[in-house]
C-alpha cells in the first residue's frame, strides 16, 4: 500500500536513524591513514600542475 505524498516528503527531511561506528583494529587504521595521506598528496599535485598549465 503506497504512502501518503505528504509523509513521504516529510521522511526525506528526518534525519536518519545513526549508523554505529565500525573500529578497526589500530594497524589497519594506521595502513589507511598512510594510504589516504598518500592520495591526499597525489591529488594536490595533480592540482598544482594543473593550476601551472593555466
Amino acid at each position: 500500500m503506497p504512502q501518503p505524498r505528504a509523509r513521504y516528503q516529510q521522511e526525506l527531511f528526518e534525519e536518519p536513524p545513526a549508523v554505529p561506528a565500525i573500529r578497526l583494529p589500530l594497524d589497519m587504521q594506521q595502513q589507511l591513514r598512510q594510504e589516504l595521506v598518500q592520495w591526499m598528496r597525489a591529488l594536490a599535485k595533480m592540482i598544482r600542475e594543473e593550476d601551472a598549465h593555466e
